[in-house]
């Protein structure tokens, strides 16, 4: 290892540098650009400013021109971020001043040889850094550090048009290539490159997961193979990824709600399953598993893992991006999807959704749809009107996303069926409703909820009507719009009705007593008596009878609006509410008398291949056992000899209704009957002759 300091100026001439693959995509944003800029600003004359420790990797292969010309190359394996940063800085001043350009060119410092620059990023950027950025070329940006480089470009451009002083860029140039001193460490080899860069890492630099993920694969590729037999592969697929996470800059706006690590951690809950402790650690847990692996000398299976991972990972982040572009969705797909993605509070149900997509995705949009429509549910009933925890639930839907992603047999019914499961363990019917009936809705729901109920409401009564349905979700949920008092809170004491007096506080926040009213409208009209909202007198055009909006139009239909209208009312949203956002867990088991007789011998086609992973070890132990068992000792043994979650008697009700929703429940009951012994049922396999001999063949049972 060899260390020297010197002026950036130097260093440049020095080679060629390349950003290895293992590297972190450029990552600089205004706040470290400005600092740059102002440190060379403000830097007094004849001093000197610290710019870093650049650390490189010499190459052993020298860069040969078409002409014979040999040029050092050089890994940068840290410090990529300020020389990125310097080098784009240079390029546009030189577009500035002829002085600056001419000099730059002079020296070779930025285009030593025309097939390519003084510097290169890694993998997914360098066509757009040499072509387009530093070129000609118009390429538009597909990744995000590619637009944090157009961005870097940008942002420099400006800062020089602000400069009124011709000879004020010449200056900054020179002192940013004789006057920044730079610490250059060189090192060994590769292999000694990417632990310090892992070490680095490890010591908390402002990276995202995704790049420590990165550069650890290629490491541990490095280290488990000859000449890094993934490495093509671990380039090529993270530059998909970096591709497909470019949504975050482009998706739906709801896609702000998350970044780089918000994947990762999405895609470790279907990749792994659900840990508390690991999912908000999934890439310490790889770390923690190749390691072991490496250390027990099982390099095929680090590098099986290796490629299997990062498979997976390319996929998920192709569903993460289809998510958040909903305007690329079929027809069946996109509405619901929308809606959504407008609701909000979608980081439980985001891997259900990635895990669904993965599965089915554009072929079957039917099927998509509804698993769509059950997530909506669940997020609209437990989030938004019951006001649960953000964490509610989040254990059981990642584990639900794991099993869709790795049970190709689990087919929609079921885990639209697991999904309400789900949302009627936190929010049944019951709750619901009572959240809904609450007399203080409007204070208990934010304004946002409010609104896409009545949105929702809208939608259904103007398509009865054969009108037009509200479809820009996004504009209703707006600040354009806001919710409505139909009785308004500041009514005058004289314009309460008779039977609100003394009361009225109590009724006037009940859902029965809110609609949807534009901004204009409610700030105007808002607190004017309900006659006078309902139509318009004197000089006033806009009331009820003649709004746009059938949510309220449909108030001009009331002779007047006291408490029986509000009570009446209310129980139309309620019972909308109940219909539009019901659920359909599976029910109980009642009884096993009336089974038909139409089963001897008999098994539907494709029942043995269609069980997923947790029946099939539901009839293995009912097939072993000597005596009926009991749901908690079924469930038990499930867990324990088969490593399978059921999450109590909810979840066997899922496996069960599974069963039913591909075959009958008639066909199950007959082959697995049960009996209520008072606190739980008892369950049994009772097949004939025919039949046991048909179960042994398919599961491979010997005795």
């Amino acid at each position: 290892m060899e260390t020297r300091t010197v002026h950036l100026d130097s260093l440049l001439t020095d080679g060629l540098f390349d950003i290895p693959s293992y590297q972190r995509s450029y990552s600089w944003r205004e706040l470290q650009l400005q600092d740059l800029l102002e440190d060379l600003l403000y830097l007094p004359k004849g001093k000197t400013h610290f710019f870093g420790n650049i650390i490189l990797d010499k190459q052993e292969e020298q860069f040969r021109t078409d002409r014979g010309r040999r040029f050092e190359k050089f890994d940068v394996v840290d410090g990529q971020q300020r020389l990125t940063s310097a080098v784009i800085f240079l390029h546009v001043a030189a577009q500035f001043d002829d002085t600056v350009a001419n000099t730059l060119d002079e020296d070779n410092l930025l285009f030593p040889v025309t097939e390519r620059p003084r510097l290169l990023p890694q993998d997914q950027d360098k066509e757009y850094f040499r072509d387009s950025l530093l070129g000609s070329a118009t390429i538009e940006t597909e990744t995000p550090s590619q637009d944090r480089l157009k961005q870097a470009y940008e942002f420099f451009e400006h800062e020089f048009q602000q400069l009124d002083d011709g000879r004020t860029i010449q200056k900054l140039v020179e002192k940013l290539r004789y006057d920044c001193r730079i610490n250059v460490v060189e090192i060994d080899d590769e292999s000694e490159a990417a632990s310090i860069f892992e070490s680095l890492n490890d010591r908390g630099r402002s990276l995202s997961t995704l790049d420590k993920t990165k550069s650890f694969l290629m490491y541990m590729d490095d280290r488990s193979s000859n000449n890094g037999a993934l490495e093509e592969k671990i380039k090529d697929r993270f530059g998909s990824i970096y591709r497909e996470l470019f949504v975050l800059t482009t998706g739906h706006e709801r896609v702000n709600d998350f970044d780089e690590d918000s994947f990762l951690r999405f895609h470790w809950g279907i990749y792994d399953g659900y840990d508390s402790n690991e999912y908000f650690n999934g890439f310490e847990t790889l770390k923690n598993r190749l390691r072991e692996q490496y250390r027990a000398g099982d390099l095929e299976q680090v590098q099986k893992e290796i490629d299997h991972y990062v498979q997976d990972l390319r996929e998920a982040a192709s569903a993460f991006a289809a998510i958040f572009e909903p305007k690329n969705r079929p027809e069946k797909v996109q509405p619901l999807l929308t809606e959504l993605l407008e609701l909000g509070r979608l980081a439980n149900v985001l891997p259900v959704l990635m895990a669904s997509y993965l599965r089915f995705g554009d072929d079957e949009p039917e099927a998509f749809a509804k698993i769509i429509k059950a997530c909506e549910t669940l997020v609209f009933r437990m989030y938004a009107i019951d006001s649960r925890r953000s964490d509610t639930g989040r254990g059981r839907l990642v584990r639900l996303a794991h099993e869709i992603h790795n049970d190709r047999s689990l087919e929609p019914p079921e885990i639209v069926m697991k999904i309400d499961t789900i949302t009627d363990r936190y929010t049944s019917d019951d709750r619901f409703e009572r959240n809904l009936r609450d007399p203080g809705f409007y204070n208990s729901t934010t304004s946002r909820d409010a609104k896409y109920l009545l949105y929702k409401y809208g939608q259904q009564i103007d398509s009865e009507a054969g009108e037009e349905v509200l479809k820009d979700v996004s504009h209703i949920l707006s600040p354009e719009f806001q919710v409505e008092h139909i009785l308004a809170r500041q009514l005058p004491e004289a314009a309460i009705p008779e039977n609100l007096v003394g009361e009225f506080d109590e009724h006037v926040h009940r859902l029965g007593n809110l609609t949807i009213a534009s901004r204009y409208w409610n700030s105007s009209y808002g607190n004017l008596p309900f006659a006078e909202k309902k139509r318009a007198s004197g000089s006033r055009e806009k009331d009820y009878e003649s709004s746009a909006l059938r949510v309220q139009r449909e108030l001009a239909d009331y002779k007047k609006f006291f408490r029986v209208e509000i009570d009446g009312r209310e129980d139309i949203l309620v019972e909308f509410a109940l219909e539009n956002w019901s659920i359909e867990p599976p029910e109980i088991e009642q009884s096993i008398e009336d089974v038909p007789e139409d089963f001897v011998g008999y098994f539907p086609p494709s029942f043995f291949e269609r069980l997923t992973n947790k029946q099939e070890a539901m009839f293995r132990i009912l097939y072993d056992a000597e005596a009926p068992i009991g749901t908690d000792e079924l469930i038990q043994r499930i867990e324990e000899e088969y490593g399978e979650t059921v999450d109590g008697s909810s979840g066997l009700s899922g496996i069960l209704a599974g069963l039913t929703a591909k075959h009958s429940k008639e066909f199950r009951r007959s082959i697995m009957p049960a009996q209520w012994m008072g606190d739980q049922y008892e369950w049994r396999l009772a097949l004939d002759e025919e039949q046991e001999q048909i179960f042994k063949e398919k599961l491979k049972i010997e005795r």
